[in-house]
């Protein structure tokens, strides 16, 4: 997710890196470090601004949280364009609900072995992976789930912790879709490809459809219904689905597939990510090589060929998402 819907995908990301700056990736899993320290600081600023009178709670944000900043949150400050102010101000206005996720938010950061251990599998499935140095959680002002910066994944962290039982909205994700989501964007990381706006419906659904398609791989693909809609609504209606990208696959307009949420013609959202995927079930079945398959998909720069060597869709395989090898 480049535009991630975050963490598309469901993240609204800025571009990523790209993954031959050696200070922005390694090739080692276990150099690759999950910072969650904003976090904790977060909540020590948040419990002790609730002691003090309102005017007097922005300068808490500023010295406790702010000012104590990891480089990830130094950059998704500049991105989100978010201050001591600004932040202070919507924290306070909406203190019941971070009290509320703030469980939740625990179990986003909780999942720092999940990540070690996806990346470790990622490693032995593509001995190739470049993985972002460091992985960083944040809190900010619930406007966007994540970005990518020149020093790694940042993720907001209290736009991926919605509790259970809540009316369901694109956006608003559960901390289950966490380790998915970290491995989807350290693909974007390795890809040789990166999308623009100027890129096409084919380019942008395969580069999408393959972080998803990779991070299968690695990890059990969540049970959350940003990801489960797309396959109960694609799977019967694949035929048409497959006909209608044929026919858009060259514009830049990526409405209806990507990014618009709702969209006008009662689609999931981002139903491209989902036939991107379905693209790669093809090539990768089909492929006896599997590291080769997986090294093609990633440095793929003609789409059309790839398309074609996919035989996507006459050699769809079963409709169903991908189960990572033990």
């Amino acid at each position: 997710m480049k535009s991630l819907p975050i963490l598309a995908a469901l993240l609204t990301l800025a571009g990523p890196a790209q993954a031959d700056d050696a200070t922005v990736t390694t090739s080692d899993p276990a150099q690759a470090e999950i910072v969650t320290t904003d976090v904790e600081h977060f909540w020590q600023a948040f419990d002790a601004a609730a002691k003090l009178p309102l005017e007097q709670r922005e300068a808490i944000y500023q010295k406790g949280y702010l000012d104590l900043a990891s480089q990830g949150l130094k950059d998704f400050l500049v991105f989100r364009h978010l201050d001591a102010a600004k932040l202070s101000q919507h924290v306070e206005a909406n203190r019941a609900y971070y009290g509320e996720v703030r469980p939740y938010i625990g179990k986003v950061v909780g999942q720092k072995a999940a990540i070690e251990s996806a990346f470790r599998r990622l490693k032995a499935l593509y001995p190739d992976t470049r993985f972002p140095t460091h992985v960083y959680f944040v809190v900010g002002a619930q406007h966007g789930a994540g970005m990518n910066s020149p020093n790694g994944i940042v993720f907001s962290a209290e736009m991926i912790a919605t509790p259970p039982g809540k009316p369901y909205s694109y956006t608003a994700v559960s901390p289950e879709f966490t380790t998915f989501g970290v491995v989807h964007e350290t693909i974007h990381f390795n890809q040789v490809y990166q999308t623009s706006d100027k890129s096409d419906l084919l380019q942008s659904v395969v580069s999408e459809g393959t972080a998803d398609f990779i991070a299968s791989l690695v990890v059990q693909e969540p049970d959350v219904r940003q990801l489960t809609d797309r396959w109960q609504y694609g799977c019967p209606r694949e035929a048409e689905l497959a006909t209608r990208f044929a026919a858009d696959a060259d514009k830049t307009d990526l409405a209806p597939w990507l990014f618009v949420h709702p969209t006008a013609n009662g689609w999931p959202p981002d139903m491209g990510y989902w036939l991107g995927y379905r693209i790669d079930q093809a090539f990768y079945a089909a492929a006896k090589d599997k590291t080769a398959a997986l090294r093609a998909m990633l440095q793929v720069t003609d789409f059309k060929a790839y398309l074609k060597a996919s035989g996507y869709p006459a050699k769809a395989t079963a409709c169903a998402p991908e189960k990572p090898a033990a």
